[in-house]
């Protein structure tokens, strides 16, 4: 019967069965019905490609991948079992399972075989790799050659004879018996010369002998003992599925598991080996510290592809090499044009591009993928785009440019994108990718480009005159592709370094520098001044209610009036930063300053906030909002604007919630702003190394509200225990004199403040030495989310063909806001008080103005004035237009009363740019609407 099933398959010799047996792996199973786990003891001798372990210890092998796709529908476990005599310890019962076991119909008896086999294994004519007399790609070299066959191989052997009568080829075998072999095989006849050709399967071969023939085709297969029909039906139930749905199983397992078992060794000819012996070492042109082709005496613990590559060549062929350092890959180039250098380290391109060089390209020792970098405010693919690319490159046809800038180096070409000055480079991806973080670029936008695959090679010139090409052809197609990756995985690291330091900062803009100062030392001063007059205002308030009310009264004017005139000058300052950051010509580090000063601005804008809002808390007059949000958006928002400052500081952060999409209903800039304050508090307070952890947990919970604990832990220097209520006091420090020098000691005091508006309390548990907890417990409502409006960026909206009237007394702010709208395409006219606004829109007539931004202290007129008068005008577009008020005037009271005279929105000052284009662009074309 088992003949029937098996008919065409090739026989092998039972002694030399026994030898491939040793190095085969047999996979466990157990039958799906059984209702107990069934655990099969698998032979599991060390045999490459059929049974081994990995580099982890885990089993790997075309047997153990088998046998865990078969335990999927039978359920058996396996338990592999080292051997060295797998088949005599088969025999013996030690086993339920072998793997890699050839069918010989004589072996019936020894083994239970399945009606499926597992793949086809090749028989091998192997060679010495130092026998030039034997070419792998040449048939013809075999002819009169010595093989050696172990007697007992019947099968192989018949094949032998057949394949050597169709290739007309006259070999002598050469027999050997068991007694013969050593270690299980017959390498050592073939290396000592003893034989020309070792006929086998190629298994656990020195690294002195390859394939030189394959031929035929075995079927191997996963044997159970002879009766044990339980385990063979299941296994032959497991095959006949895993076949059913992927008929090309074995097909894809065999290339899996003997990639690297290929067939071929170009061995070096007799005039290769002279030019070896007199030449010695080779010259190579390389361009200096290319990532990741070259990168030698850079301290990253990788030394370049090149270098790597030229390594196995000098193990093949004993040339040494050695570099000649190059400026720019063009220079390299002209290098080996001009015989500078004996050849190219790397030439990146296609062999039409090598010939336009003069060049001969070897084959390929690595292939890395492309990509293109543009400019932030750069739209790809689109018309007029200016491409730049390194000399001695062409771009790919399937990128889209109207012109080609080339360039010595990449650096060049990113920083022109960086600043604007092109729109895009193309290059490799990894080296690019390297530089973009060396240098710091910032503005930039990486874009992949799928199904691109750059071929890297080595290059001579051309004619070719001396064995150096076919050498470095030979040693890479030598390579096997696990070698190629190893190399490649070693190579491919991100490298980078960012250095910006005071100095550097300075050097380059030494008036910039001085401006920051001078604006800093401003700004301490009105802080102090604010705080000692505060700390004298609140000690005066014990002299009486009736000085108290007064009092109170004053600063709120005085609060008023400080802000408006704080607001002003600010709204100049970011404007101008705003507007400067838009010249394309801007260098990277005047781009820093400008940064910074937006940054100092927006710290001292929330000094004042806080200011204001103690003052709102003492006077009764803070509100709390009552809108849905995402509990999920505001602490990812909070870890993301934290997650930089924490890496500065060397903290460790986290945030840690079990809330997963729920939604409530409260004032989330509130809740934001107390945990913003509580952790800038613990990292103002952790030393490097410290953690700082956010910890949101919910609590009771019914079907309309959930109670809400909120924790911040830092393992900072702690709170002793008569300091515990005293920081929570308005202006009160404790610290360091340079921690208490961070702030104005009014964060915990508002944050406790707004907790118990919400229903909580803020308190704290801490030990000097052992950090601090932060926690507060708060209910809030259940509710539900709209639809979120997306929000545009600047360079996505247009105010074309807009024509919008400004009221604005100060001349500065007003040449900012007119020169912000017109960058978005809209005409502006303006005018310097609220009179002129109503006679200006009076005299234009309607659908002259698409909107109008307004600001409310000015002279003659003030804005709310001239919004009631425009409101009050017999004309149809005076109720409809769009009137936005544009002012320092940031209190609720100021804000109610804008909307009370009739305008449509308010917008504080300084003016943000993003908010004042989102809020003008909803208004106008809800108005055209």
């Amino acid at each position: 019967m088992k003949q029937q099933i098996h008919r065409g398959i090739h026989r092998l010799a039972a002694a030399f069965l026994s030898t491939l047996l040793a190095v085969s792996l047999f996979f466990p199973c157990a039958a799906a019905a059984a209702p107990e786990e069934v655990v099969l003891r698998v032979a599991f001798p060390n045999a490459e490609g059929y049974t081994s372990l990995s580099e982890d210890g885990s089993p790997v092998g075309v047997v153990v991948d088998y046998l865990n796709e078969i335990s999927k529908y039978t359920g058996w476990k396996y338990e592999y079992v080292p051997t060295s005599n797998a088949v005599g310890d088969f025999q013996d019962g030690k086993f339920d399972l072998m793997g890699g076991t050839f069918y010989n119909e004589g072996l019936e008896d020894m083994f239970g075989y399945p009606d499926y086999n597992c793949g086809y294994t090749e028989a091998k004519l192997m060679a010495r790799k130092d026998d030039a007399s034997i070419r792998s790609y040449d048939t013809g070299t075999l002819n009169g050659k010595t093989i050696g066959v172990y007697d007992r191989s019947t099968e192989n052997i018949q094949r032998l004879k057949d394949w050597l009568t169709i290739q007309a080829l006259d070999c002598e075998l050469r027999y050997y018996s068991r007694e013969d072999l050593e270690n299980g095989n017959l390498y050592n006849r073939l290396e000592s010369g003893e034989v020309d050709l070792l006929l086998g399967y190629g298994t656990d071969m020195p690294d002195t002998l390859y394939a030189a023939k394959s031929f035929g085709g075995q079927a191997h297969y996963i044997v159970t003992q002879p009766g044990d029909n339980v385990i063979l039906d299941q296994l032959n139930m497991a095959l006949e599925q895993i076949y059913a749905a992927d008929p090309e199983f074995s097909e894809k397992e065999q290339e899996k598991n003997f990639a690297d078992n290929m067939t071929g060794y170009a061995v070096l000819t007799e005039g290769e080996l002279s030019y070896i012996a007199e030449k010695g070492t080779v010259t190579v042109a390389v361009p200096d510290n290319w990532h990741p082709l070259y990168c030698v005496d850079i301290d990253d613990y990788h030394e370049g592809f090149v270098p790597d590559v030229l390594k196995k060549v000098t193990e093949y062929s004993g040339l040494q090499f050695t570099y000649l350092l190059c400026d720019s890959y063009m220079d390299s180039i002209i290098m080996v044009q001009e015989g500078k250098a004996d050849m190219l380290g790397f030439f990146l391109g296609p062999e039409a591009r090598a010939s336009d060089h003069e060049l001969a390209r070897t084959t390929a020792y690595a292939g890395l993928s492309p990509i293109l970098v543009r400019n932030k405010n750069v739209t790809y693919p689109s018309e007029g785009r200016v491409c730049g690319v390194m000399n001695g490159r062409i771009k790919s046809e399937s990128i889209v440019a109207d012109e080609i800038i080339y360039y010595d180096s990449v650096e060049e070409g990113l920083s022109d994108v960086n600043r604007g000055k092109i729109d895009f480079f193309y290059g490799l991806g990894a080296h690019i990718e390297n530089i973009i973080r060396t240098e710091n670029f910032t503005n930039v936008v990486q874009v992949s480009l799928p199904n691109n695959n750059t071929e890297i090679s080595f290059a001579v010139s051309k004619p070719v005159d001396s064995p150096l090409f076919s050498i470095l052809n030979k040693a890479v197609n030598n390579l096997s592709e696990s070698e190629k990756e190893a190399i490649s995985s070693l190579n491919m690291v991100s490298i980078g370094d960012t250095h910006i330091t005071l100095s550097s900062i300075i050097a380059s803009n030494p008036q910039l520098a001085i401006t920051v100062v001078i604006l800093f030392l401003a700004l301490t001063i009105l802080l102090v001044s604010l705080y000692f007059y505060f700390r004298l205002r609140s000690a005066k308030m014990r002299l009486g209610l009736e000085k108290a009310e007064a009092d109170s009264r004053a600063k709120s004017e005085f609060l008023s009036r400080m802000s408006h005139e704080i607001r002003t000058p600010m709204n100049a300052i970011v404007g101008l930063a705003d507007l400067t950051e838009r010249d394309p010509e801007l260098s990277e580090k005047s781009r820093n300053n400008l940064n910074k000063i937006k940054s100092s601005s927006h710290y001292l804008l929330s000094l004042i906030n806080d200011i204001l809002d103690m003052s709102r808390i003492e006077s009764g007059k803070m509100e709390l909002e009552h809108t849905a949000f995402s509990m999920d958006t505001l602490l990812c928002d909070i870890e993301s604007m934290l997650t930089t400052d924490a890496e500065r500081r060397q903290i460790h952060f986290q945030v840690d919630s079990d809330l997963r999409g729920e939604v409530y209903l409260g004032d989330n800039i509130r809740l934001r702003q107390v945990i913003l304050n509580l952790l800038s508090n613990a990292f103002k307070f952790t030393p490097e190394g410290g953690t700082v952890r956010l910890c949101v947990e919910g609590d009771s919970d019914t079907d309309t509200e959930r109670t809400l604990t909120v924790k911040v832990i830092d393992t900072g220097v702690g709170v002793s225990a008569e300091n515990q209520q005293r920081i929570f006091r308005s202006f009160e420090q404790v610290g360091t004199s340079t921690s208490k020098s961070q702030g104005t000691g009014l964060g915990l005091a508002i944050s406790r403040s707004i907790v118990r508006l919400m229903g909580g309390d803020l308190l704290l548990e801490s030990e000097p030495g052992k950090g601090s907890v932060f926690y507060f417990t708060i209910t809030l409502e259940k509710g539900t989310l709209e639809e979120p409006t997306i929000e545009m960026s600047a360079g996505e909206r247009t105010f074309a063909g807009a024509n919008i009237l400004l009221a604005e007394d100060n001349d500065l702010n007003a040449e900012i806001a007119v020169e912000l709208l017109r960058c978005q395409g809209a005409m502006v006219q303006r005018v310097e008080n609220g009179r002129l606004a109503v006679e200006l829109f009076q005299d234009k007539g309607p659908g002259a103005f698409q909107a109008i931004l307004m600001d409310i202290q000015m002279p003659e007129m003030n804005g709310l004035e001239a919004t009631a008068a425009i409101r009050a005008l017999d004309r149809p577009d005076a109720k409809t237009i769009p009137i936005i008020a544009m002012t320092a005037n940031t209190f609720k009271e100021d804000v109610e009363a804008a909307m009370a005279a009739g305008m449509t929105s308010f917008i504080s000052k300084p003016v943000d740019v993003e908010t004042l284009y989102n809020e003008l662009h909803a208004a106008v074309h809800k108005n055209i609407n």
